[in-house]
């Protein structure tokens, strides 16, 4: 385990179980060849791709881990081993004799304890971590952003490149974009994917089209192409009679095949052509002119050596060739579309700190092959996790390989172990980016292979169906040769699927003659209809050894291909009265007519004297009224009396309690909940409106007032947004038929599988971007130039194999599916597989295929027992009534005490607390000051007050002519000490500063901004660059140049948080005494009140210069009028007296703390540098003996604060 391994892990074969397996002998240092020690959850790194199967994993791992403590606690007792046989552990049996077993049940009880730390994270959790706990060697904003869906923000983009690049361009080519890019959405769609991934290999026989300035190439070659095409059209018009008297006389004459030009033809010909040629141009050139009419379609009809020509059917021959380009035409603008897409991202979050996923695969990418930090960021990582385990690696993609590869492969160790576990049957996520030759190359770098052979989840005969299908030598089950298929073994006798008190075979085919998607639909949902049925009477269920389990609708699963399959299905079971939920729904709850309905009803919540709202949302399905209903209402005016008091009282529980109060008690006063249930798609419709109710509660924050939520109200129904909290929750699942894609089943296992389109052709078509893998240059590329059409349609069908294999293999004990009499001549996964490859790999086959004799052949390989044919229209599905089983639940009183003095402080709530505590017993009616928790924390509420009490500061003597050389080139009244003061202005600057990089040129865009937000004139903005450019260009050291303008982003971190945890009870007088001991800048003790809890802050700034780190805080304090007040000498009161220190001490802490961690070989005089206070108004940009406070806290004071935190 000291090296890299690769297991292979087929459907079934207990892949999670092993990597739980796995997991235990890390932390045992057990078994053979085991790693070199033993590792606690905090090391051993596990890598997966879903939040589910994280907290799956997690679960199993903890259980398996729980039961080997108890196991082992027990075996200590008594010595046998049978307490582990027959149980998930069964494999301690042959570790046991090798273990301390004192030693290993104690390693247990930490590792149980401590399940919460284990490092078991998605991809982009892991790489998320590693980003911001390494922020210097990743170069990484520290406080990043995570943005789960980027739609919003690359809708807007895409809308602006329109405008910015079509709007202006003439009518031909503006047409010419409308017809082949239709809008900013559609063009988003295809391209999307692309503007995110890493890179956009283009191969293409004319490179200099993508290097041509865009409008150029528009000009060039499209707008060219045009007007030539509108020079053929002209010439058509003008020429046609002369051309059918050139037709006619070469018919005459026999010298062209009088049967291409029939005289019943020719009319219609003729008019299609005139029609185009009199229709707006574009790049079309009607199938008459092209087959008929250019010149070498007329040359190939000749009978003669005689030519026929006509300088039209020249024009017409150049004309359908450049037509021809239109294709590449449309590619080349869509490069050009990706490449400012990508350059308008790049440039927006280079002053932003959103991130999206695939942000954080391409930083942390980027960040370990960087030449300058790699290697360091490597080597921490790899001490972190010196193991770390891969799952699903079949689904990993170029950059995710790039990662792991430079940290566990290309730098392997003895002290290092790396597992890549996959099944590159199952790779079918390309869509996503993943990339399955990405696998196959990881594959050969693995040192050794392991498979894992046996199927733990189906029956027997299932199992052997499955192998006999793909295991054939005649052609390539999965089409390339490096993806083999190894048969496996059943693991462990399952149970079977009784029908009729006969044991049913697992494989069910039903038969029928080219049936729609609708009858395939039907036949399914009838065929499930009578199992549940017969299951009422249970003649239909699972025997297992130990007893018969009647068939319950729970126990099936619909596989389908998309949302459309899905519908078809669910309203085929709808009809039959059966419940279903799609598990793979990924609808915008937003988009339901619950919604909208809804907004109405709020409408009429929020002015409840207006008719109109009133009728409106008595109106909606959601109350149930009929329109015999609502005219009685209106026409008796005690009852529309009661009817807008029951809405006035809706209106006054909104503004007392909120919306989610308010239409909770509407449903319950109104029923709707017991109204809706019993209506079709009941339950889906009451879980959409109690999800809406909850999203406008959350919105409540995000708006002033209750019409300015019904305002966002309206914009999530319009569309504008489509974060994951607005996908529509699933129905509850129990007894509910279960439909889900064949993608999200991956990894899940049913009892009973169905597969009602599993005949469906293969969807090959051709797109605009169409990739395929390059074995030489061991790179995805575009094929632009078409040139590529086979690997690219291999790759689909590739993919069409292993989405079979996934269907075929979720089922544990019986699978069901429909299929036609003939395969038509498409290509089809199953077909394939029934061929045994016969078919190749060609989209469109030269023959059909009749089913049953493949089927029979099939069935003597696999014993004709094990398969049963029905022909659908045998099967009948009436109604079913299922049984009632809802239990009562009562809710539990809870009588325990929660404890409420935990709190998260702050250098905010220490500093009020010591002000309070030490004017409370000479200012009575002094309060606190309460404030909320922001990253411009306290400073900004005392130090910006206008009217700040400078008592404390000496009596400045120095003349101000002193200073007149320091204060130069502002205009009068727009110094630095005329700038306005204030909360707002701090909190502007601070913001400013943490937007601009600080080598970098001043953005005016930015400063115009900071003046808009403090409302300052546009006089200010050229004073504000001067003041900006000194802060940045002011030495933070004497002796020292050192600037801000000298910093790089890669050694900053801005706006870093950080918590610090209080052990137990603050220790007030062990604080104190501290500071007395060692801190230079003498007061009186502190007095806060006992807390425990966290401490919390955010630090201004964070910089790495010469390998040592410095924290920097920034104060827009109004210190006085000249540049005396901020001297060096007169700074350290200002810090006493605003508590500045206690700030300073609370920072070093924390990234001392921080360093400990990240830095290798850390100690506090050789790696920290110091604090520095940048009192923004001194600063001259000359020296640092005017707005520079620095200090650096004695090394016994922060060790002893260490200790005391």
């Amino acid at each position: 385990m000291n090296s890299t391994l690769l297991i292979e892990a087929s459907a079934g074969t207990g892949k999670t179980f092993t990597m739980a397996s796995l997991y235990l002998r890390l932390l045992l240092q057990a078994g053979e060849n085991c790693f070199f020690k033993p590792l606690e959850v905090e090391q051993i790194l596990v890598v997966t791709f879903t939040e589910a199967a994280t907290q799956e994993l997690r679960e199993r791992i903890r259980h398996r881990i729980h039961l080997a403590k108890k196991q082992l606690t027990q075996y200590a007792e008594n010595k046998n081993k049978q307490v582990f046989y027959g149980t998930e552990n069964e494999i301690l049996a042959d570790l046991v004799d090798s273990l301390e077993l004192p030693v290993a049940i104690q390693r247990l009880k930490i590792a149980e304890q401590n399940m919460d730390l284990a490092a078991i994270y998605t991809i982009h959790g892991f790489c998320r971590r590693m980003l911001v706990q390494y922020a210097f060697n990743s170069g990484i904003h520290f406080n990043l952003q995570l943005v789960k869906d980027e739609t919003e923000l690359l809708t807007r983009f895409s809308n602006e490149l329109w405008r910015e690049h079509f709007y202006n361009l003439s009518f031909s080519l503006t047409n010419f974009i409308h017809r082949n890019l239709k809008s900013p959405t559609d063009v988003l769609q295809k391209i999307r994917k692309f503007v995110t991934s890493e890179n956009l290999n283009v191969e293409l026989n004319e490179p200099h089209l993508l290097q041509l300035e865009f409008n150029r190439f528009l000009s060039q070659y499209i707008e060219k192409n045009i007007n030539e095409i509108k020079q053929l059209k002209t010439a058509w018009i003008e020429s046609e009679n002369e051309i059918q008297r050139l037709i006619e006389k070469a018919k005459t004459q026999k010298l062209i095949k009088g049967a291409s030009y029939k005289a019943n033809h020719l009319p219609g010909r003729y008019e299609k052509i005139r029609q185009w040629a009199q229709d707006e141009t574009d790049f079309s050139i009607p199938e008459p002119l092209s087959k008929y009419f250019s010149q070498s379609a007329v040359d190939s009809y000749l009978t003669k050596n005689e030519p026929v020509n006509h300088a039209v059917f020249k024009q017409a021959d150049s004309a359908v060739e450049r037509a021809q380009s239109t294709e590449l035409y449309v590619k080349v603008i869509l490069y050009h579309y990706i490449q400012w897409m990508r350059d308008k991202l790049d440039r927006y979050k280079a002053s932003h700190q959103e991130k999206s996923f695939d942000d954080l695969l391409r930083l942390l990418k980027e960040a370990v092959v960087s030449p300058e930090h790699g290697n360091e960021l490597v080597k921490l990582i790899r001490y972190q996790y010196p193991f770390a385990m891969i799952d699903e690696f079949q689904d990993t993609d170029a950059q995710q390989y790039q990662i792991f590869s430079k940290i566990y492969i290309e730098s392997a160790q003895a002290e290092t172990g790396f597992i890549m576990i996959g099944d590159p049957k199952q790779a079918i996520y390309q869509f996503r980016g993943a990339d399955i030759f990405t696998y196959l190359k990881a594959a050969q770098q693995a040192k050794y292979h392991f498979t894992l052979g046996k199927n733990y989840r189906s029956e027997g005969n299932l199992i052997h169906a499955v192998n006999q299908l793909f295991n054939f030598s005649s052609a390539q089950p999965f089409l390339y040769e490096n993806i083999e298929f190894s048969s496996v073994e059943p693991g462990k006798a399952q149970g079977r699927f009784i029908l009729n008190e006969q044991q049913e075979a697992p494989l069910g085919v039903y038969l029928g003659e080219e049936p729609s998607d609708e009858q395939l639909a039907e036949t399914c949902a009838n065929c499930i209809s009578q199992w549940l049925q017969l299951a009422l009477r249970e003649r239909a269920g699972i025997q297992t050894a130990e007893k018969f389990l009647p068939l319950e609708p729970k126990d099936i699963a619909v596989l389908v291909r998309n949302a459309k399959e899905a519908e078809l299905i669910k309203n085929a079971l709808q009809a039959r009265q059966i419940s279903s939920v799609y598990l793979s729904d990924k609808s915008n709850v937003f988009d339901c007519n619950e919604a909208k309905e809804l907004l109405l009803i709020l409408q009429a919540c929020l002015n409840p004297f207006s008719e109109r709202n009133i009728v409106n949302a008595i109106a909606t399905a959601i109350f149930c009224l009929t329109g015999a209903d609502i005219q009685h209402i209106k026409q008796h005016e005690t009852d529309w009396e009661k009817w807008i008091d029951r809405f006035v009282g809706y209106q006054r529980s909104w503004r007392q309690q909120g919306v989610l109060a308010m239409l909770h008690q509407l449903f319950l006063a109104e029923q709707i909940p017991q109204k809706l249930i019993n209506m079709p798609n009941g339950e889906r419709r009451v879980t959409d409106l109690f999800h809406l109710a909850e999203l406008l509660q959350e919105a409540t924050t995000l708006n002033e007032s209750d019409a300015a939520l019904l305002r966002w109200f309206e914009r999530q129904i319009r569309g504008e947004n489509t974060q994951d909290e607005n996908i529509i929750r699933l129905e509850s699942e129990q007894q509910l038929v279960k439909i889900v894609t064949i993608h999200k089943s991956k990894g899940l296992e049913y009892n009973l599988v169905w597969l009602p389109f599993i005949s469906a052709k293969a969807k090959v078509n051709p797109q605009h971007i169409s990739t395929y893998y390059n074995a030489q240059a061991q790179a995805v590329q575009w094929d632009m130039d078409a040139c590529h059409n086979d690997e690219v349609i291999k790759e689909r069908l590739a993919e069409e194999m292993r989405l079979l294999y996934v269907a075929l293999t979720r089922a544990k004990y019986h699978l069901a599916m429909a299929l036609p009499d003939n395969f038509t001549k498409n290509w089809n996964a199953l077909l394939y597989a029934l061929t045994r490859g016969e078919i190749g790999t060609q989209a469109k086959l030269t023959d059909e295929y009749q089913t049953k004799p493949l089927l029979d052949d099939f069935a003597q390989r696999i014993s004709p027992a094990n398969i049963h044919y029905y022909q659908t229209d045998e099967i009948q599905g009436g109604g079913y009534q299922q049984k009632d089983n809802h239990a009562q639940y009562v809710a539990q009183e809870f009588h325990g005490k929660i404890e409420r003095d935990w709190t998260i402080s702050s250098f905010t709530s220490l500093t009020q607390m010591h002000e309070w505590n030490s004017q409370k017993g000479r200012h009575e009616a002094f309060s606190p000051i309460v404030t909320t928790e922001s990253a411009v924390n306290f400073s900004l509420i005392l130090d910006e007050a206008k009217d700040i009490d400078l008592t404390f500061l000496p009596k400045i003597n120095e003349d101000k002519n002193n200073f007149s050389d320091i204060v130069t080139g502002y205009r009068q009244g727009y110094s630095p000490f005329d700038f306005p003061h204030g909360i707002n202005v701090g909190t502007a600057l601070h913001r400013f500063f943490e937007k601009n990089e600080f080598n970098q040129p001043i953005i005016d865009e930015y400063v115009k901004n900071l003046c808009q937000t403090i409302q300052l004139s546009e006089e200010w903005k050229q004073p504000l660059i001067q003041w900006i450019e000194a802060i940045l260009t002011t030495p933070l050291f004497n002796g020292e140049p050192l600037n801000l303008a000298q910093l790089d982003k890669k050694d900053c971190i801005k706006e870093m948080q950080f918590y610090l945890k209080l052990e137990g009870r603050f220790k007030l007088h062990s604080f104190n005494r501290l500071l007395q001991k060692y801190h230079t800048i003498k007061r009186e003790p502190y007095l806060f009140d006992e807390i425990q809890g966290m401490l919390r802050g955010f630090i201004d700034l964070v910089f790495r210069h010469e390998s040592k780190y410095y924290v920097l805080d920034y104060k827009s304090n109004f210190l006085g009028k000249d540049m005396a007040f901020y001297a060096r000498s007169q700074l350290t009161d200002v810090m006493k007296n605003h508590h500045y220190d206690l700030q300073y001490l609370l920072y070093t802490l924390a990234i001392h703390r921080y360093l400990k961690q990240r830095v290798t070989d850390y100690d506090y005089d050789s790696h920290f540098g110091g604090v520095i206070y940048c009192f923004l108004r001194g600063m001259n940009g000359r020296n640092p003996d005017y707005g520079i406070y620095s200090a650096k806290p004695a090394r016994e004071l922060i060790e002893g604060l260490d200790n005391l935190f």
